[in-house]
């Protein structure tokens, strides 16, 4: 069977063969009325995904989204999850890969245990260049656009903020390198 998850503006279609042969579709949609920003998936357990949504919070699914569980919301401390990442751990993970989860405003959490417990990397917001981070349809914000784990090497870390910076940490997002001076946001 293969299951096929995507973003729309209110609410998230999940589109799964209903044969083995993959000849007949099933589709509906789950989390309506949740404005999804990001989906990512886990290449360890390809029935696990994560959703965050823009005012509902943090969602995984470990059915191939038939059910989704509400997840973070006494660690994060927003409900607007802009951007979501998974990323392998180092050996020894206990079957988890790690997740990334970018917000707004503009703050980054990770979690190694598959979404129970999380921990917020503060180096981020220490940046200097931070003052400057501003989203101009609204400027009196910032948020995290996008994570990008390095495939090559599992401690490096690209992180985007809209608008304001494309920072990187090289050691699991502990610390993090500013972006280039007078560089484009």
């Amino acid at each position: 069977m293969t299951t096929l998850i995507a973003g729309l503006q209110n609410s998230v279609l999940v589109i799964e063969s209903s044969s083995k042969s993959g000849t007949g579709w099933k589709t509906y949609e789950s989390l309506k009325g949740s404005h999804p920003q990001s989906i990512a998936f886990d290449l360890l357990n390809p029935s696990r995904a994560y959703c965050g949504t823009f005012d509902k919070g943090l969602w995984k699914t470990d059915n191939g989204g038939q059910t989704w569980s509400s997840i973070g919301k006494n660690e994060i401390s927003t409900s607007s999850i802009m951007s979501v990442s998974v990323s392998p751990l180092e050996e020894g993970n206990n079957g988890y890969n790690k997740v990334y989860v970018g917000t707004e405003p503009s703050a980054l959490y990770i979690s190694r245990d598959g979404g129970e417990s999380w921990e917020r990397m503060s180096g981020l917001n220490n940046l200097e260049s931070s003052a400057t981070w501003s989203f101009p349809p609204r400027p009196w914000t910032h948020h995290v656009r996008w994570i990008e784990p390095d495939v090559n090497n599992l401690n490096y870390v690209f992180v985007a903020i809209e608008a304001g910076a494309l920072v990187q940490s090289r050691d699991g997002g502990r610390t993090w390198i500013d972006r280039v001076k007078q560089g484009p946001y």
